[in-house]
């Protein structure tokens, strides 16, 4: 088995890792961090309960920004999702199949039928590569005991590692710092929407420069180093609160939004003031490394005995005064507040509620309208009855009036036929033929139209003109003689009609 002291090898493995399949090369975690590496038999091993797996117990590492940990077995990524599912495991979970991993860090073994297995085991390696910490077990289902594992973790130090992510968070506050100013520059100025640009710039930033300060402070050695970093990594994580607070205000205030803008500003204002007690953290080549730990350079002076637990002044000697924070210029709060000469208050609503009120009265309005117009409109009834009464009243109606109509102008066509000696569209050569029946009294059928008759041409059917104009008796008898009678056998019909309310 691989012994402390040793470097731990690098190896890529496929895993499952917060719920997908990926490959993990531990070359990128070796050297940037702490790893714990926890290699165990198989998924579903007699080590763990109906309730729990003894990995999860890992899981605590994991909240550490600068600890990763893996557990390694032979079983397939598949196999690591089922085995994670059932246990709630965060853990990612490499897959060794071929065993790779195992030799490499020497517990690979087998039984007594040759069968290959994997020895329980823990490695604790430190930022630098190094196996800090091993420990194996031949018995299969005994249990992780992670509480030597934890003690491991937390002797893991180096002012090295420390003074170097000290280094590179400063990097970072630098750079968040010059787009927080610039932003707050363009927010005095009103300009919105380059502040909110600004802003959320300088959050990210801060917010890597407190992560390297965190990590910092956990491998630092010298105390005083220690205490200075971590005031550092407070002020950086204040500042990344208010950028994003600043960022909402002038988003706000770009809209019209006055009074959301102006609590915004008011919740930003409360962590700037905050951030303004905390010194500024000292400049990256403040501090050195020297053979006892980190030496803090003349500019910081740490009193134990102060009530922040220290102090230290700058170069310049402003006693680290951070006058650039402060967004309590009068003008500024009277733009914020709509108050100045040139502030344009905007009459959009601050709330939901108004606008869907307003919506909501104009929709209801036009709907009655619609309801008005759709009842004037609407000639048919809200049922089948009321149909058919309407439309048999109305048919009898036309019925009536259509024969009294037929009757007067029967009457009137019998003195005009008597007038004219029985002939019928003589004076007319376009009036069309009709039957008489013999008797003036009958009632008139129409003939079917010549197409001769209509071009004009007044031949007759056989070829000979017409020399009277009038329809000759062949003519006549074409015409169906039983039309007549279809027409009062449906008067007859409709007499017996049962019409519903009469």
């Amino acid at each position: 088995m691989l012994s402390e002291g040793a470097a731990a090898p690098a190896v890529e493995l496929p895993a499952y890792v917060d719920g997908e399949r990926r490959r993990v090369d531990l070359d990128d975690y070796l050297g940037e961090g702490i790893v714990v590496l926890a290699f165990y038999p198989a998924d579903f091993n007699p080590a763990c309960t109906m309730q729990e797996s003894d990995l999860g117990d890992l899981d605590l590492f994991t909240m550490q920004k600068d600890v990763s940990v893996f557990g390694v077995s032979p079983d397939s990524t598949y196999s690591h999702e089922a085995f994670a599912d059932r246990y709630g495991l965060h853990v990612p979970l490499l897959s060794d199949r071929e065993g790779r991993a195992a030799e490499a860090y020497g517990v690979a073994t087998e039984n007594g039928v040759g069968e290959r297995l994997v020895r329980r085991a823990v490695f604790v390696v430190d930022h630098r590569g190094t196996v800090q910490y091993a420990q194996a077990a031949d018995d299969l289902a005994a249990s992780l005991d992670v509480a030597p594992v934890k003690e491991a973790v937390g002797d893991i130090g180096g002012d090295d590692t420390a003074l170097e992510r000290y280094r590179v968070g400063h990097d970072h506050y630098a750079e968040g710092r010059a787009a927080f100013r610039a932003a707050m520059a363009d927010y005095e100025d009103r300009e919105w929407m380059d502040a909110r640009s600004g802003f959320e710039d300088a959050e990210p930033a801060f917010t890597a420069a407190a992560d390297h300060f965190d990590t910092a402070v956990r491998f630092a050695e010298t105390a005083d180093f220690e205490t200075v970093v971590d005031r550092g990594e407070e002020k950086a994580d204040t500042l990344a609160h208010a950028a994003s607070w600043l960022a909402d205000s002038a988003d706000a205030l770009a809209s019209g939004r006055g009074k959301q803008g102006a609590q915004y500003r008011e919740d930003a204002q409360r962590l700037l003031d905050a951030a303004t007690d905390l010194p500024e953290p000292p400049d990256r080549d403040a501090f050195r490394l020297a053979a006892d730990g980190v030496e803090l350079g003349d500019s910081v002076v740490v009193d134990p005995e102060a009530d922040e637990g220290y102090d230290w002044r700058a170069d310049d000697g402003d006693g680290g005064a951070d006058t650039g924070l402060g967004v309590d210029d009068a003008d500024l709060d009277a733009a914020v507040a709509g108050d100045a000469d040139d502030y344009e208050r905007s009459d959009e609503p601050d709330t939901v509620e108004g606008d869907l009120e307003m919506d909501l009265d104009a929709v209801d309005a036009a709907e009655a309208d619609d309801e008005d117009d759709s009842e004037q409109s609407n000639v048919e009834g809200d049922t089948v009855e009321g149909d058919l009464e309407m439309d048999l009243d109305a048919v009898e109606a036309a019925e009536q009036a259509d024969d009294t109509e037929s009757g007067e102008s029967n009457a009137a066509d019998s003195e005009s036929d008597t007038a004219s000696g029985g002939s019928t569209g003589a004076g007319d050569p376009d009036a069309d033929p009709v039957s008489r029946g013999g008797s003036t009294g009958d009632r008139e059928t129409p003939a079917e139209p010549d197409s001769r008759a209509e071009s004009g041409d007044e031949e007759a059917d056989d070829g000979e003109p017409n020399e009277t104009g009038e329809a000759s008796m062949e003519e006549l008898d074409l015409a169906d003689p039983t039309e007549g009678e279809d027409d009062e056998d449906e008067e007859d019909e409709r007499a017996d009609w049962d019409i519903p309310g009469r």
